[in-house]
């Protein structure tokens, strides 16, 4: 036995070690963005650990590998489990997450509910605003054309443009000779950067070729921008980990320019920092000015948008930060600046649809207005990046890594068919005011219109066909109040939903007062009658309930009496039963007549005296031991005297008897109230003497005897 628990013990530790060694190795994947190499280790060592730590890394690996559903159900049962100590970070991307598998309701209480538990009013109401922003956007719908392209694959293609006749774009890297080194944040190959004739598209990937041997390298390559005269490119390139156990390697912008028919003079930009990435160049329409995104410190959170001035000598200004118009505490990335100077760029902290969206930000007076977002189906509710526009300025080019391509980030080409007008979803309340009696319409009566905090938003005086009709907004609620004079005032509260151009119902009726009075007199006496109805009724109903209770009680108590009464009957049977069997055993007690006996031999006393003989107190002692046995027996002891001396006398005699006999027994254990003593005297001869004479002595021994009967037996 002690072998076994010893193996038992060993092989917990065992597994115990195991278990720990692959947490740790799980988290040496996580720290250095191995997501999905960690992803499986992770799920091995659920079933016996869900602490918030590794919960927290679970949720985002699958974040990161973009498994929206997953993701969102591991940061789900974390704030489940957790609440208190999970931060607004792990609450947005709750919120990301489920907005990426289309649950936005879901998605918006996450983040309120935490912003209401904070007492951030101003977060709270900013969703408000930001959630009826997007529905009005979604409003419009869908406001473009796409078409995924034929170059796409299962690995990942984005950041598109047309250039000339080619276009470029970035790609996992095809083609490779030999077994390639994975990117193991998503187990795909390092990305270059391809070109591809734009007449050829529908004949897949196989044409596209290398931009460059000189700047495709073994690391990442990828989101260029080039000048007009195809003379100078800005491109984007990882640089090496300091360390292996660094997260990620950051990113840099490179210049290179085209000489002799290849790409040359590959330099890091000036700007760049081994501390952070600095990535995605956009050209202004001028070419004076490079906008890239970077998450140096300094900005407003993660990734913001930069611009820094191109001198003429080939020297940059200093980087400046496009500012909380642009920016925000989430991630901006991915510029493009149209022929207009107008910007578009991706980013997840403005109001979209989940995950990056990409919105455009006017150039008016110099300055960019407020970003706008770009709308459906650009947008979806999982990363949609990287757009860039054709000199058409309505066609052009995005990269998405929804459902539904051919696999990680694709390129779609898009045509815009809609215009973006964003406006306030707008309903109508319209109805008819009438008399509730007649039905006729109630021309020059006033109409308000308040919202749900009671304020006028409008009043208004009825037509001559009594019409009344309200702009409302949408996803509000109202109340309309009617009032004319010689009627009643009346109302009624419209709920607005999100459905745009819908006329609501707001028809309402007056009773005039005169009706109204009259309708109150008789309703007051009809419900007078009732009342005088129900009084009768309820005393006929009392009447016959106390009938039919008095019956019911009658019943039971009769039942009871019989149930009663046999039950006595039933105790007396049993106990006359056992009465009979103990009289069966004990030859000392009989039954005479209707009298139960206990027989001794004859009990005598002395001529005028009433002590106990030894042979009486003998006899008795048997008597004593009967009783002891039937603990619930009761005695009389009954003594009787011959006819000598007067009766009154012999009456006293045999008393005497009697209770010497009870005090014997009382002495000898048994209790007084179970022995009566009874003096009978000369009454209940057993030989009638008519004299003294005419009796024999023995005669006259007989008569002063004593009787044991049994008088109660419980």
């Amino acid at each position: 036995m002690k072998k076994i628990l010893f193996i038992l013990f060993t092989l917990g530790l065992m597994v115990q070690t195991f278990g720990q060694q692959e947490l740790k190795r799980a988290d040496t994947y996580f720290e250095r963005a191995y997501y999905s190499d960690a992803i499986p280790l992770y799920e091995q060592l659920l079933p016996r650990n869900k602490s918030s730590k590794l919960i927290k890394n679970l949720a985002d690996c699958y974040y990161h590998t973009f498994n929206m559903k997953a993701a969102a159900r591991w940061y789900g049962y974390l704030v489940s489990n957790y609440g208190e100590s999970v931060d607004e970070d792990y609450r947005f991307k709750l919120n990301q997450s489920l907005k990426a598998i289309g649950e936005y309701e879901n998605a918006q209480k996450a983040l309120i509910d935490f912003y209401s538990e904070q007492d951030q009013d101003d977060k709270v109401s900013q969703l408000t605003k930001d959630f009826t922003y997007i529905e009005n956007v979604r409003a419009i719908g869908d406001r473009f054309k796409i078409e995924n392209l034929n170059i796409n694959t299962a690995t990942s293609e984005f950041g598109a443009a047309r250039i000339d006749s080619n276009l470029v774009y970035s790609a996992s890297r095809k083609h490779a000779l030999a077994l390639p080194k994975l990117y193991r944040w998503n187990n795909e190959n390092y990305l270059d950067i391809y070109s591809h004739p734009i007449d050829k598209i529908n004949l897949g990937d196989s044409l596209s070729t290398s931009l460059s041997n000189n700047i495709n390298s073994k690391m990442h390559e990828g989101t260029f921008a080039i000048t007009k005269d195809r003379k100078t490119i800005y491109f984007t390139r990882n640089s090496k980990k300091k360390t292996e156990d660094d997260k990620i390697s950051n990113l840099k912008i490179y210049r290179a320019e085209y000489i002799d028919g290849a790409w040359k003079n590959i330099i890091a930009l000036p700007f760049n920092s081994d501390d952070f990435s600095t990535e995605h160049p956009a050209l202004s329409p001028d070419e004076t000015k490079l906008y890239f995104s970077s998450d140096r410190e300094g900005g407003f959170g993660s990734f913001d948008l930069y611009v820094v001035n191109i001198q003429k000598d080939g020297f940059f200004g200093n980087p400046i930060n496009l500012g909380k118009e642009i920016n925000t505490d989430k991630k901006e990335q991915f510029p493009f600046v149209d022929k207009e100077g107008n910007l578009y760029f991706a980013s997840n902290g403005h109001p979209g649809f989940g995950l990056l969206d990409v919105f455009v930000s006017k150039k008016e007076n110099g300055n960019f207005t407020k970003p706008d977002n770009l709308g459906l189906p650009v947008n979806s509710g999982y990363d949609d990046f990287s757009l860039s526009l054709d000199p058409d300025s309505i066609t052009g080019y995005f990269s998405s890594n929804r459902p539904g391509g051919k696999g990680s980030d694709d390129i779609y080409s898009f045509a815009e068919t809609k215009p973006l007008v964003i406006e306030d979803c707008k309903q109508f309340i319209a109805g008819v005011l009438t008399d509730k009696t007649t039905k006729l319409p109630l021309p020059d009566a006033n109409i308000e219109l308040v919202d749900a905090n009671g304020n006028r938003i409008e009043k208004i005086t009825t037509s001559k066909d009594a019409s009344f009709k309200f702009q409302i907004s949408c996803s509000s609620e109202y109340r309309i109040k009617a009032h004319k004079d010689g009627y009643e005032d009346n109302s009624r509260n419209i709920v607005a939903d999100i459905e745009r151009n819908d006329v609501k119902d707001g028809s309402l009726t007056l009773y005039s007062i005169e009706e109204r009075e009259a309708q109150k007199t008789k309703a007051l006496l009809a419900k007078k009658e009732a009342a005088e109805k129900a009084a009768l009724a309820e005393i006929k109903r009392q009447k016959e309930q106390a009938k039919i209770a008095a019956l019911e009680r009658l019943q039971k108590e009769q039942e009871i009496a019989h149930q009663q009464k046999a039950e006595q009957e039933k105790e007396k049977r049993e106990r006359l039963t056992k009465i009979d069997a103990i009289i069966a055993k004990e030859d000392a007690i009989v039954k005479e007549k209707d009298l139960i006996i206990i027989k001794t031999e004859e009990i005598h006393f002395d001529y005028s005296l009433w002590y106990l003989r030894r042979e009486a107190r003998e006899r008795l002692a048997k008597v004593i031991d009967i009783m002891k046995q039937n603990p619930g027996m009761v005695i009389e002891i009954g003594t009787h005297t011959d006819i000598r001396g007067n009766a009154e006398y012999n009456r006293n005699l045999s008393q005497k008897r009697a209770d010497s006999a009870k005090e014997f027994m009382v002495k000898n254990g048994i209790s007084p109230e179970r022995v009566i003593a009874k003096g009978y005297g000369e009454s209940q001869p057993i030989v009638e003497c008519e004299t003294v004479e005419s009796c024999t002595e023995e005669d006259h021994e007989w008569n002063r005897r004593c009787e044991l009967i049994v008088v109660k037996w419980e």
